[in-house]
């Protein structure tokens, strides 16, 4: 019996039957194609380097401003006033932001870094005085008066926290613009927070004195 039934199976019938299991395995893959995963994008890094590589600069402000010139032998008395025009530039440096993902929340922080004053230039052209002495009214003052509003615009920017505040605005806004289009098209239920990079205050001498002992 079993020589019998060996023999009914021909070569032709095998591989009739091969190529029928090789159309259902080619129909199969029609009908059900597999999925290609689709590529992980790193949406930190591309806003980072949204932002890197954006043209941003720093915010410019028009500072005017006024500066006494005393009397070298006697500091009561003023020889002369100038009065002159500077422009400030203030801002943070864009290719420091850096993002970070919370997924739980479905937030995207930017750290900013610190604002500061980057420059500070005056301009000459702007330069008028007011003498209150005939003596000094002479062309030699104009590098100590030039001196004199150079050192006069860095006091000020030191002291003038509104023009920081400006350009802290400046900056958030900047970044803002830059990063919620990249979002809206790759994480659109997340949302944007941005902070400032805070900075630890030096340990006084006293105090790691104090530490010490």
């Amino acid at each position: 019996m079993e020589e019998s039934t060996k023999k009914k199976l021909s070569p032709k019938i095998l591989l009739l039957a091969a190529m029928a299991i090789l159309v259902c395995i080619a129909a199969l893959i029609v009908l059900f194609p597999q999925k290609t995963p689709e590529p992980q994008i790193d949406v930190t890094t591309t806003l980072e380097q949204v932002v890197k590589t954006s043209d941003l600069s720093t915010a410019v402000f028009q500072y005017t401003g006024i500066v006494e010139i005393p009397n070298k032998k006697n500091i009561q008395k003023i020889d002369y006033y100038i009065y002159y025009k500077a422009s400030v530039y203030a801002g943070i440096d864009f290719s420091q932001v850096k993002f970070t993902e919370d997924k739980t929340a479905k937030t995207i922080t930017a750290t900013l870094p610190e604002v500061e004053i980057q420059d500070t230039v005056v301009d000459p052209d702007s330069l008028d005085f007011m003498f209150q002495s005939k003596k000094s009214d002479n062309i030699s003052v104009l590098d100590a008066a030039f001196t004199a509003c150079e050192t006069d615009i860095q006091q000020e920017c030191t002291s003038e926290s509104a023009i920081l505040d400006v350009a802290r605005l400046n900056a958030e806004n900047a970044v803002r613009a830059l990063t919620e289009p990249v979002m809206d098209s790759i994480c659109k239920d997340y949302t944007l927070v941005i902070q400032s990079e805070t900075v630890e205050p030096a340990e006084s001498e006293e105090g790691s004195a104090k530490s010490e002992t």
